[in-house]
């Protein structure tokens, strides 16, 4: 893993080494190895290497830059950034990991160009391009965002992986490019207006995320996942190539157990390719035991970490799971207990490091998690993205059994009895929005989100209700879009995959992992693997009744020990439910921070009433604190956001962007 940046800009860039330096500060957290940079100076000839800082100063004015921050993980004699094929005609920032590189090698060492020069998987790619162009990405098994820039074709190219797992964002104007991996260093670089697109911020009200290519930001972007962006070096894009293999058919037969449990172990293992050790997050759950068993069978003793809160507010956590779990598959295991009485506290920074609003309470443990994992090693495999290929959530069910309610209702399910739902709590707003939702588009939105997009608008100031549909179907429209011909179902766990996954789950598992320079794989998404997933039909991963992780359970019966496959498996066993990364937000927002909440959001010194309607916002609040109305993620989602507005629109210090009232909460 890396940090990548880049600024491409016609009208030349007078005092380059100001911008380089602003950039590799800003991801040196991404890659604490090393930096290196590329100068392309300013008639666009031929492109200077500085493999640190200190020949920058003595440059010129430029005419692009490409600027890589380093975490050693392959080929670390031979693998600094940024690389070029030999003659240098096509030069590559790349953060990420390429699993079939050395497949992809051997292919490449057919005789026809010259021996590589090197054992990285940075290489790989640049040979993949110049044989087979930007189509060639699709041959890349792995989580990548890179920049190339083709000399030749004078031309830069962004690409990001087909399920998004690293992030990229840009910005164009006035004839100017810039990238990074991370949008701190286009905001502290003055590249981009800190401006909120209403759109956007309508957008993250009903989805509590923004998904791409949109950022809050009205002039940040980022790269779609499966997509590479084609620019000019007068920074224009000419060409937006979905590269990405199209949705997966149903198969003729549907994949068995068997072939499922080996194409899984294959991923895990495949992904444990590195010249660095590699470790695993273990919470003691299905997902996460399945990959420390896959690792365990290569490796014997890898090392696992586990993470929960100390205290026993929340009674049993997943700390004796975990380690129960690790006794078993004989890892060698760690665990860390967080202090749950200090973890409001610290969630502006949290908030501040993942860069976009998230109502994603966990951020912190994944923080703090990744904090302690590294002491030990760079590396690791986590448990995340199993579930939404598979179906295994609550949204997903009701996906699968309300449609067939709607239709056994005919016009109730638009009718009075329905419009009294939208008193209850989230759960039922979000039941009524499916039902009354029309099929495809509109009912796959309605799952995401106990709004309407016409609420949804009218909350976000300069939006408006009328804009509301438009904006928010066409957030995921893409993708619906992509999957056509598939069922329902099938649709709904495509989109899902490819926007609450990368634009969210995956988002904060990037950033808080790299905060502390720790690389984390997911070995559910590989490709390979998805594919086989996504080949089956909807109604078989999201069945009418039975276990939500049917699926799961029958490959984990084939892969864990025996003995850690009953426990998990057992519904009287606490095992049977994975806790996850838990916090206990209901507990604080009606318990200890309940009267400090209210002003916090709508008081004097709240940012939120400039952007979201006063009104609507007011009494959202009360009605929760109140106890009714929607569950505590849209209010978690109004807290993050002022935060994030606190921290990025006004510019706050971190000990202004929460509360000051809640610097004593848990004393």
């Amino acid at each position: 893993m890396c940090g990548i940046g880049g600024i491409w800009d016609s009208r030349g860039i007078a005092k380059p080494a100001p911008l380089l330096c602003i950039f590799g500060d800003a991801l040196a957290h991404r890659g604490p190895d090393g930096e290196g940079f590329l100068a392309v100076p300013a008639d666009r000839g031929t492109p200077q290497l500085c493999r640190s800082r200190n020949g920058i100063e003595a440059l010129g004015p430029l005419h692009g830059v490409l600027v890589h921050r380093r975490l050693s993980i392959i080929d670390l004699a031979t693998g600094d950034q940024p690389m070029s094929l030999g003659d240098g005609r096509i030069w590559i920032v790349f953060n990420g990991e390429i699993y079939n590189y050395p497949d992809l090698k051997r292919e490449l060492s057919d005789g026809r160009e010259p021996p590589f020069a090197t054992t990285s998987d940075t290489e790989v790619i640049l040979r993949v391009y110049h044989r087979w162009g930007i189509e060639g990405f699709r041959r890349l098994n792995g989580i990548f965002a890179f920049a190339l820039y083709d000399f030749t074709r004078r031309r830069v190219i962004l690409a990001r992986d087909p399920v998004g797992v690293k992030p990229l964002y840009w910005t164009n104007s006035k004839r100017r490019l810039a990238f990074a991996s991370e949008i701190r260093p286009l905001l502290q670089a003055g590249l981009a207006d800190r401006t909120v697109s209403p759109e956007r911020l309508a957008q993250f009200l009903f989805y509590r995320f923004v998904p791409a290519p949109g950022t809050l930001w009205r002039n940040i972007h980022k790269v779609m996942p499966g997509h590479a962006l084609c620019f000019n070096t007068d920074g224009e894009l000419t060409a937006d190539v979905d590269f990405a293999a199209p949705a997966s058919q149903p198969a003729p037969m549907e994949p068995r157990a068997d072939d499922l449990a080996k194409a899984l172990v294959d991923a895990i293992q495949r992904q444990m390719l590195s010249d660095v050790p590699v470790g695993a997050f273990l919470s003691g759950g299905l997902d996460s035991s399945l990959v420390a068993t896959a690792m365990s069978a290569r490796t014997p003793g890898t090392s696992t970490f586990a993470i929960g809160f100390s205290g026993e507010h929340n009674g049993e956590t997943e700390l004796g799971a975990a380690a129960a779990a690790a006794a078993i598959l004989g890892t060698q295991h760690h665990g860390i207990e967080s202090p749950w009485q200090t973890y409001f506290n610290r969630l502006p920074w949290a908030v501040a490091q993942v860069e976009e609003p998230l109502a994603h309470p966990g951020m912190l443990l994944q923080a703090d998690l990744s904090e302690f994992a590294r002491r030990d090693v760079k590396v690791v495999l986590t448990g995340q993205g199993a579930d939404e290929p598979l179906g295994g959530y609550p949204r997903h069910h009701a996906m699968r059994v309300l449609p067939l309610a709607a239709a056994a209702l005919g016009g109730l399910a638009r009718g009075r009895v329905l419009d009294y739902l939208m008193k209850g709590r989230e759960l039922v707003s979000r039941i009524r929005r499916v039902l009354a939702a029309r099929p495809g588009l509109e009912r796959a939105a309605a799952a995401f989100s106990p709004l309407s997009p016409q609420d949804a608008g009218a909350l976000a100031r300069g939006c408006g209700e009328s804009a509301g549909p438009d904006v928010i179907y066409g957030g995921i429209a893409p993708w619906w879009n992509r999957a056509a011909g598939l069922d329902e179902i099938s649709r709904v766990l495509y989109v899902d995959v490819r926007t609450s996954l990368p634009d969210d789950l995956l988002l904060v598992a990037d950033k808080m992992s790299m905060a502390h320079g720790l690389e984390a794989r997911v070995p559910f998404l590989d490709l390979d693997y998805l594919a086989l997933v996504e080949s089956i039909p909807g109604r078989s991963r999201v069945r009418l009744w039975g276990n939500r992780k049917r699926v799961q359970h029958a490959i984990g019966r084939r892969v864990l020990p025996a003995a850690l496959s009953r426990r998990i498996a057992t519904s009287s066993s606490p095992w049977r439910r994975k806790h996850g990364f838990d916090v206990p937000v209901a507990e604080w927002f009606r318990g200890t921070l309940q009267d400090r909440l209210s002003e916090f959001l709508t008081g004097a010194k709240s940012l939120l009433p400039d952007y979201v309607d006063r009104d609507r916002l007011r009494v959202a609040v009360q009605t929760y604190l109140a106890g009714s109305g929607s569950g505590y993620r849209q209010p978690l989602a109004f807290l993050v956001l002022e935060m994030w507005l606190r921290s990025n629109v006004a510019e706050m210090e971190l000990d202004a962007v929460g509360p000051a009232a809640f610097a004593t909460f848990g004393s």
